[in-house]
């Protein structure tokens, strides 16, 4: 791992200050409520990716509980993405059941009158018509909501405000539309619901502080075996978005034995996190600003970039305790029995970094809720932490 002087990242970025951060804003409803409205319905949220949805009439439900709603994601008969409420416009039942997914051949009926829309949302039967009162159908449509995708991610948007690309900018896409996401597919999601504060599980993940204490079984065996702290390579800011990059320790890295097996045949999570995977990762390092790239997309989403094998993180928001945490490994599809093994390892030895890091986030939540913590002391390696903290709050207050 780099080495690097002491401090560097708050002297790079002086703006954001050293003072301690409140946790009151953690611990709020009244600020969770304001988050939902200022922030949550005000920007682009990643929902999912576009392959999902290959062939028309694949649907796809989302609950969405930071909107109050929940959405329908369809891939049209004309090929083309839309997103919907996932409310029937007669007495507002929900049309698909929440976390469904499957073809509708073209059509979807609400279960509770027969009501029926097209894949493009348009209204196009309605039992006993002829009893109801001026009724129009054309106006009686699903209820759209903006989408947009990105290198083969969707996003959706309540209350548009921005074009996606704009409310990306352009250094985010500068070196992530490099990366050959297409080559790569999902292998294993690990969806566990958890009551602790969204920002308090984003914090957890977008430091490198904590990972010789916590993961010292796990990742840390990426490291050397005198790792005593972490040193990032980069910290980049863009806006409310954010990136940590992790630099190299593939001269030192000592793989497990099933790991050195595993190595052999292709990347895993072990030895991509040093920066040792082995074969030809150009394609990957063109893409990365060192061997692990973590970044965030305001205000939940994560894409984790590593040599042959990324993650993603989606974190729901439910209640100002309570969040869902969508993990997703993509590795590429095995045609060996010698590469199911290999995505195997990696997805196990991930896992368990990702377990002990779940181990902390509701004890963490449960600690600043009993009023022993006034404020959350950030070092300069919790930077984004800090970083994320002050844009919500500055969104939150307008």
């Amino acid at each position: 791992m780099e080495q690097t002087e002491h401090k560097r990242f708050s002297q790079k970025f002086p703006e954001l200050g050293t003072d301690p951060i409140p946790v009151a804003n953690s611990v709020s409803p009244e600020f969770f409520a304001k988050e939902k409205e200022r922030i949550f319905k005000r920007s682009w949220i990643n929902v999912g990716r576009a392959e999902e949805l290959r062939k028309p009439g694949d649907y796809i439900v989302k609950r969405m509980d930071m909107w109050d709603t929940s959405i329908l994601l369809v891939r049209g008969r004309d090929g083309e993405l839309r997103a919907f409420h996932n409310v029937c416009q007669h007495r507002g039942n929900l049309l698909v059941g929440d976390s469904e997914k499957g073809n509708c051949k073209g059509f979807l009926t609400c279960k509770f009158h027969g009501w029926v829309y097209d894949d493009a949302g348009k209204l196009r039967d309605v039992p006993d018509e002829e009893n109801f009162h001026n009724l129009d159908k054309a106006i009686l449509g699903l209820k759209p909501i903006a989408l947009d995708t990105w290198l083969g991610f969707i996003f959706v948007n309540l209350r548009p405000e921005q074009s996606l690309t704009e409310y990306l900018g352009g250094y985010m896409g500068e070196k992530l539309n490099l990366y050959p996401f297409d080559r790569l597919e999902t292998f294993y999601t690990y969806k566990p619901d958890e009551a602790v504060n969204w920002k308090v599980l984003l914090d957890a993940q977008q430091e490198g502080y904590h990972v010789p204490s916590l993961h010292k079984r796990t990742l840390s065996l990426s490291f050397p075996k005198e790792f005593v702290r972490f040193r990032s390579h980069d910290m980049i800011l863009h806006g409310p978005h954010r990136i940590l990059s992790a630099g190299s320790n593939a001269g030192e890295f000592v793989p497990t034995p099933v790991g050195a097996v595993a190595s052999k045949i292709g990347a895993n999570s072990l030895d991509a996190f040093a920066g040792a995977a082995g074969g030809d990762m150009s394609a990957y390092a063109d893409a990365m600003h060192g061997v692990f790239d973590f970044n965030v997309i305001f205000p939940n989403f994560v894409i984790g970039l590593l040599y042959g094998t990324y993650f993603t993180y989606n974190i729901w928001p439910v209640a100002v305790n309570r969040s869902i945490w969508e993990v997703r490994m993509y590795y590429p599809r095995a045609k060996t029995a010698g590469q199911a093994f290999t995505n195997e390892y990696g997805k196990v030895a991930f896992r368990d970094g990702l377990m002990e890091d779940a181990s902390v986030h509701e004890a963490t939540q449960r600690g600043i809720e009993s009023g022993a913590i006034e404020n959350f002391q950030f070092q300069d390696e919790e930077i984004l932490c800090r970083h994320g903290h002050l844009t919500v709050q500055r969104m939150v207050n307008g």
